[in-house]
């Protein structure tokens, strides 16, 4: 039975981190390895138990690689292909992703839930709710929005959020009372699981890069 019917829809984000201050010699991977679901009601817990895997990976370790996606349904088995390469080699504040790296990231896949009109911009819990503002200034329209990771991850309250999500939206104008009040906010909650490389060639069975190095240059002609 195929596990994710076509019709399947849903926003979605791909989401990849690159750990840092990586050797060679500490790509290697355990096959009881398994890829971790993230509830975003519970990250804390999460990284508080991957404390206690054999390379103590903390959620510091990784920096943002990429990340890109939608906030309109989408069909899910194409829309996570899609959207995998896109943040991987188009997400334009990164130079794209090369193969030397692959041994060092992960990747996330947010699925985003369970939307709710805000009642003003602070009506929404840091670390369980993403949120999505919109708002006009003169003649110009400003949108952005933050995964629910996002928040705690950075360790801001409402009022930091706001103002940095504001920025993310372009405005450069003063940020005050009269703009806030005039902002549409839309909470929502998102399902993520992320899989790291190691992980990946533990499901899997295979390394690809190994393989790659394996076999020898090709020397037929392309013609």
């Amino acid at each position: 039975m195929d596990p994710l019917p076509p019709a399947t829809k849903c926003p979605l984000f791909i989401t990849w981190d690159k750990r840092r201050n990586m050797s060679s010699s500490s790509y290697s991977y355990s096959p009881s390895t398994t890829p971790r679901s993230v509830s975003t009601n519970s990250l804390s817990s999460s990284s508080s138990n991957n404390t206690n895997e054999k390379n103590s990976i903390r959620e510091e370790d990784y920096d943002l690689r990429g990340c890109i996606g939608t906030l309109s349904p989408r069909p899910l088995k194409t829309a996570i292909q899609e959207y995998a390469f896109t943040s991987a080699f188009r997400d334009r504040r990164f130079d794209p992703i090369s193969r030397h790296e692959l041994p060092f990231l992960r990747v996330g896949v947010s699925l985003l839930v369970n939307y709710e009109e805000c009642k003003n911009c602070y009506d929404w819990v840091v670390g369980v709710h993403g949120i999505l503002i919109k708002f006009s200034h003169g003649s110009s329209y400003y949108t952005a929005t933050y995964l629910p990771e996002v928040t705690l991850e950075q360790g801001w309250d409402q009022e930091e959020s706001i103002n940095s999500l504001v920025q993310k939206a372009g405005f450069r104008g003063d940020i005050n009372k009269a703009l806030i009040n005039k902002i549409n906010c839309t909470r929502y909650q998102s399902s993520k699981m992320r899989m790291s490389y190691q992980e990946y060639v533990a499901a899997s069975g295979s390394d690809p890069l190994k393989s790659i190095e394996a076999s020898p240059p090709s020397t037929k002609r392309s013609w």
